[in-house]
């Protein structure tokens, strides 16, 4: 069981089969089982698989090959990598938030730990080497990267890269902006993302093994090859180390003008458009947050709910995120149980001393507030972080009458609460944050709205 306080959240029959669905969604990105059943070795012939096709390389071709890992997860899914490539790995580097717990562990493999969401001064030393690695590999060699959410963080070059990112960053998340704006001009700011790690490994083979963070706009199917609007979409992950970068200085120089930041301090740089960089790179699709919503929606089937996954996209402001989930519920005769799942990633616009919260948490919060008039005994509400961590140490929250009732005795003010962006304490109080063991992918955000 991924959620660990499952059985304190299940407190009414609607409740326990949210969480089985919301189960379902973590087990289908738990990161050790979908790297084993996704890549294969059999003799020299690694096989590759994805939601779109099945890429096959053969081995014997190269001198070396080489693991580079970043960002959250990555540790996990590196070391799960280096199990199965077994003797034929010569070496390996994956950066992380935390080292993972490993029964074996490959000698060859490090795994290293730096700071998210800002980075440091550790972030720089182990990037050293990371680009001392690629460097290193060779025209006959191939590098394995697994490029993850939290990547754009975990990897910062310089110690200018470092005191602009930590300045401007702060200032653009305050103002409201999105993770292509963020990762736009994190990109302008360093000399590996942005396609600039494949610059520094160049003339190496790299396969790149991308962990969709952002939301990607997936209409009906996905796309039966790599899309020039997939790409830009994975470009963004980690702020694209390996993909040749479409945004210019020009652009980066737009997104602080919007938000009236003043770049008198720092330089910002063109990204590597020689496209001679990125002859043997291959950028794939590894996992995005298609497969947690599917899982999702299978469960749902299965618990006899007719479901609709409302978008793989969701954006907007986390407090009003899920209005238009709930209201397609509330506002239609519902003659059998329904559910209704999204993906996505919200927004939230602090003020001034803001309380701790996530955007999970918000949008619950915010359901509840906006929405009370729509609460009644037979909905549940839950938005979730696919990585478990929701700005803390919760994955997200649960929310339904329930919650307004036990809010109402300890006279919390939800308003208050919500105003003040003190998700956390608010849903401390009310029992309904969920917990997770962190060893999921992160895909993005995840939704689910359940109505009898």
């Amino acid at each position: 069981m991924i959620i660990t306080n499952f059985k304190n959240l299940a407190k009414t029959p609607l409740r326990k089969k949210a969480l089985q669905i919301v189960e379902a969604g973590y087990e289908a990105i738990d990161i050790e089982k979908a790297v084993k059943n996704k890549i294969k070795l059999n003799g020299n012939k690694l096989f590759i698989s994805n939601a779109m096709m099945h890429h096959s390389i053969n081995l014997n071709n190269y001198k070396n090959v080489f693991v580079i890992g970043i960002g959250k997860g990555s540790a996990l899914a590196s070391a799960a990598l280096a199990k199965i490539l077994g003797s034929k790995l010569n070496k390996g580097i994956a950066v992380d938030t935390e080292k993972p717990k490993l029964e074996i562990r490959n000698s060859k493999l490090e795994i290293l730990t730096g700071t998210h969401p800002l980075p440091s001064a550790q972030n720089i030393k182990i990037t050293k080497k990371i680009i001392e690695l690629a460097k290193n590999a060779g025209k006959d060699d191939l590098i394995i990267s697994f490029i993850c959410g939290g990547g754009s963080a975990l990897l910062c070059a310089s110690e200018k890269e470092l005191k602009a990112s930590r300045d401007i960053f702060g200032k653009l998340t305050n103002a409201g902006a999105n993770i292509v704006e963020l990762n736009t001009i994190r990109k302008h700011l360093s000399e590996v993302k942005g396609g600039g790690l494949a610059k520094t490994a160049y003339p190496a083979s790299i396969i790149s093994l991308i962990t969709a963070d952002v939301p990607l706009d997936f209409k009906g199917d996905l796309p039966r090859r790599e899309t020039e609007s997939l790409l830009w979409g994975l470009s963004m992950v980690a702020s694209g180390p390996t993909i040749y970068d479409k945004t210019t200085k020009k652009d980066a120089e737009k997104v602080l003008a919007k938000y009236k930041i003043q770049n008198t301090k720092y330089i910002l740089n063109e990204t590597p458009k020689n496209k001679k960089y990125f002859e043997k790179v291959k950028n794939i699709l590894f996992i995005s947050n298609r497969e947690p919503t599917m899982a999702m929606a299978e469960k749902a089937k299965k618990l006899e709910f007719k479901q609709k996954i409302y978008s793989y996209n969701l954006k907007g402001e986390a407090k009003n995120a899920l209005t238009p989930l709930i209201r397609l519920l509330s506002y239609r005769k519902v003659d059998e149980p329904r559910a209704v799942l999204a993906g996505g990633e919200t927004t939230i616009i602090l003020g001034k001393n803001p309380g701790k919260g996530g955007r999970n948490m918000e949008a619950v919060l915010g359901s509840l507030t906006l929405n009370s008039q729509l609460i009644t005994h037979n909905l549940v509400i839950v938005s979730f972080a696919s990585d478990g961590r929701d700005n803390t140490e919760s994955a997200g929250a649960i929310g339904d009458i329930l919650t307004i009732n036990k809010a109402g005795k300890l006279k919390l003010d939800r308003e208050k609460y919500l105003k003040g962006h003190n998700t956390l304490d608010f849903f401390k109080k009310t029992g309904d944050l969920i917990f997770t063991d962190k060893k999921t992918f992160n895909v993005s955000d995840l939704m689910l709205i359940l109505k009898i």
